[in-house]
């Protein structure tokens, strides 16, 4: 099997395939296939023996069962790099489907037929998470893997912050953010609140989302609020920045778009200007402070739920060595294969993030070194920095380079993530 990665969706308890999602070299497999697959599982559950994972000449399988109502079964080809903690990628998938339909739609759906239809306004959300789980071109994202929040660094966060807390206020909603293009601008303090998985799948399901001006879509939040839904209101307010609110019955859409349009008419040249953080993801006051021999990072916050990544550095001043999307599969492939496995988990993991250290050697620093770049990892509680670097760099000077990288994002008066 060639580079592919499928997700199947089963009822748990009569194994009807509820859905199918497949991206990658080839086809989806059969359903004949499916059911065998589903029959190991329960063949194992009626011998007391859990079937989590298995992998055979061609492919890697993982099951996992929620609730006792929907088994998902993640396939991945032997040529598809898998990540370190596949199962949390279930747990996200799974978080998917209550996001839009709620935990007793899904537990307790009598009607299979009517359970597959409900589904499929879930498809663009389990597809975005596939391809990034399988290093899609065009799925940049890092969120997947350090479950937080994918945010942008633009230097007037203060005053954006401000704003935004008054907005919300005026909306009676304690929840809301500004985001541009999937990453979080800024958020109000309860919406830094919201679990990992909620911080990770809201973003998505926004940038997911097409709409023209506005949208109000009922969520339901699969940690907060599995069952009871809220109405996530999201406004655009330039071709690249939209508001979102989570907030119960009222106010309506139409009122809100009035609001919105009111209230931050004295701030559209200031939202305008935010665009000169792209691609880059940070203020280029910022970015000046960053050593030309940096051609990629990633830099995460686990305390604050926050993560950022730069991978379009200036290609005039910086090594051509690699490609962005060659960046992004070198950085992910260390964080997978360093970020648990080594170095400390994230504070709050997941119950299943892979950790195999001792508990006596608790590393701080790590790199690796290949043909095609360095990187080289920090860890500084609670950050995780990682810096990619032309393979030529020696690694002593990688390691002086990052150390001043880190204390530039988390030292003096630069917004910190």
């Amino acid at each position: 099997m060639a580079a592919s990665c499928t997700l199947v969706g089963l009822s748990a308890t009569s194994g009807v395939p509820l859905f199918v999602r497949h991206t990658g070299h080839g086809k989806p497999p059969a359903y004949a296939l499916i059911g065998s697959l589903n029959g190991i599982h329960v063949f194992g559950e009626s011998h007391g023996v859990t079937l989590c994972t298995t992998r055979t000449h061609n492919a890697n399988l993982i099951w996992k069962t929620y609730h006792d109502s929907i088994r998902l079964i993640l396939i991945r080809g032997s040529e598809t790099v898998g990540d370190s903690c596949d199962g949390s990628l279930l747990d996200l998938m799974f978080a998917s489907l209550v996001l839009l339909l709620g935990l007793e739609t899904l537990t307790s759906a009598t009607n299979v037929e009517r359970l597959k239809r409900d589904i499929r306004p879930c498809y663009v959300l389990l597809d975005e998470l596939l391809s990034r789980a399988m290093g899609c071109e065009d799925h940049h994202g890092f969120s997947h893997l350090t479950g937080c929040a994918e945010c942008l660094i633009p230097s007037e966060q203060h005053n954006l912050q401000n704003e935004l807390e008054k907005f919300a206020e005026g909306a009676d909603s304690t929840y809301g953010c500004v985001m541009m293009q999937g990453h979080v601008l800024c958020g109000t303090r309860n919406f830094w609140s919201l679990s990992h998985t909620e911080l990770v799948l809201l973003p998505l399901l926004v940038a997911s989302n097409t709409f023209t001006v506005a949208r109000d879509l009922p969520i339901y939040l699969p940690n907060k609020s599995p069952n009871v839904p809220f109405r996530m209101l999201v406004i655009r307010l330039t071709g690249l920045i939209s508001v979102v609110t989570l907030c119960g019955p009222t106010p309506t859409l139409t009122e809100m778009m009035r609001a919105a349009s009111s209230f931050w008419a004295p701030s559209y040249q200031t939202l305008e200007a935010l665009s000169s953080l792209l691609p880059c993801n940070i203020s280029p006051s910022l970015l000046s402070h960053l050593d030309n021999a940096i051609i990629g990072l990633i830099l995460v916050n686990y305390d604050h739920k926050k993560c950022v990544s730069c991978v379009h550095l200036s290609e005039e001043s910086r090594s051509r060595c690699l490609s962005v999307n060659r960046k992004v599969a070198a950085l992910r492939s260390v964080y997978r294969s360093v970020v648990g496995p080594l170095l400390q988990p994230p504070a709050m993991p997941p119950e299943d993030f892979p950790s195999r250290l001792h508990p006596d050697h608790v590393p701080l620093e790590s790199y690796v070194s290949t043909d095609n770049y360095k990187v080289y990892i920090l860890q500084s509680s609670p950050y995780h920095l990682l810096v990619l670097f032309p393979p030529a760099l020696p690694i002593h000077i990688a390691r002086q380079v990052s150390i001043r990288t880190l204390a530039v994002f988390t030292k003096g008066k630069v917004p910190k993530i």
